[in-house]
């Protein structure tokens, strides 16, 4: 519709200037076919031709009454014209987007590959070390006390966990490339989608409070209740991730006319506001002063699975500086009648 309604424009342009030869106007409707068919690709080139055509005809054939007349022999011609214009630089122009675009998915692919290296080599390879270590103490030391077997199989234990929440990242990370997740939506009350999430979490809440305020009367969300609970689940993880012990998280929740709005506020070393966007693209680390609870790790994939869940359910996800220091990840999700 739009590259009709430019060629017409071309046309009205050229009539109301005067213009009445029809030689001298073919000139302006095949670079009009030329222009789209380089801007929008071969089918609104197609489209813009035929109009043009129509227009041609209209406007400037004798006895230029601004009415249809039959087709000359010369006006099919510039018809074919228009349309081999639109035809031609249209298909090339769509391949050569469509080889951009595979370069482009080629570059990010390889780039993926690098960082998920680089991650294997430091990230998976940190917990799985302790694991090993205690696992090998454990065997070796023969005269170890059961305190001391204790204190090393929670170690264990603890980086085995890591490494299974790395490895998941990883691997819901890749399914949501690959568009293999299937939401399937159901009312589910706020709080227990809260409590569910928080319950995945026990250890690392035993270090901290967590706080859950909700309104009376709160609507349910319609969110599929495996998928969504583990995007929360990595929102509460990086909250705690770059908070200092003892340092308290709190959820609250709120509904607007059309939405419901989840809140997970924390009171950890911040986001700059140039990097608050940032924070939910793959692999995204930030370079800052170290938490109070040490050097933070991780994959950099927990916020981008969250965007990506709640985006999957047509929501929305967006972090903002809190004051007095932290930050907020608000999550708002369509409401049930809005949803569906």
């Amino acid at each position: 519709m739009g590259s009709a309604v430019f060629a017409l424009s071309v046309a009205l342009m050229l009539f109301y200037s005067g213009v009445r030869n029809p030689i001298p106007t073919t000139v302006p409707f095949v670079l009009s076919t030329l222009l789209v068919a380089i801007l929008w690709g071969r089918g609104p080139a197609i489209t813009a031709a035929v109009a043009a055509s129509a227009t041609f005809n209209f406007f400037f054939v004798p006895p230029w009454d601004a009415a249809f007349s039959i087709p000359t022999v010369e006006e099919a011609v510039l018809l074919g014209g228009l349309l081999a214009v639109a035809v031609i630089v249209g298909t090339m122009i769509e391949r050569m987007k469509r080889v951009r675009a595979e370069a482009d998915q080629y570059a990010a692919s390889e780039r993926l590959q690098k960082v998920l290296l680089g991650c294997i080599s430091h990230d998976l390879k940190t917990p799985l070390t302790g694991v090993i270590g205690s696992l090998s103490t454990l065997l070796e030391e023969r005269a170890l006390g059961s305190e001391g077997r204790e204190e090393l199989t929670a170690i264990a234990y603890r980086e085995a966990k890591q490494l299974d929440r790395f490895v998941t990242q990883i691997l819901e990370m890749t399914r949501l490339e690959a568009g293999a997740f299937r939401v399937r939506q159901e009312p589910l009350d706020v709080r227990s989608v809260i409590d569910s999430a928080a319950d995945q979490l026990r250890e690392v809440f035993e270090e901290r409070p967590c706080r859950v305020e909700l309104p009376l009367g709160l609507p349910s969300i319609y969110v599929d209740a495996i998928l969504f609970p583990h995007a929360l689940i990595n929102i509460l993880d990086n909250a705690a991730k770059y908070s200092p012990p003892g340092a308290p998280i709190e959820i609250t929740a709120g509904a607007g006319i059309k939405d419901v709005v989840i809140s997970v506020a924390d009171r950890g070393i911040g986001i700059p506001v140039e990097h608050l966007h940032r924070v939910f693209e793959k692999f995204s680390r930030l370079r800052q002063p170290a938490s109070a609870a040490g050097v933070v790790g991780g994959t950099g994939l927990g916020l981008a699975i969250a965007k990506g869940v709640v985006e999957a359910h047509g929501g929305a996800i967006w972090a903002e500086r809190r004051d007095g220091g932290g930050t907020i990840v608000r999550i708002s999700l369509p409401r049930r009648g809005d949803a569906e």
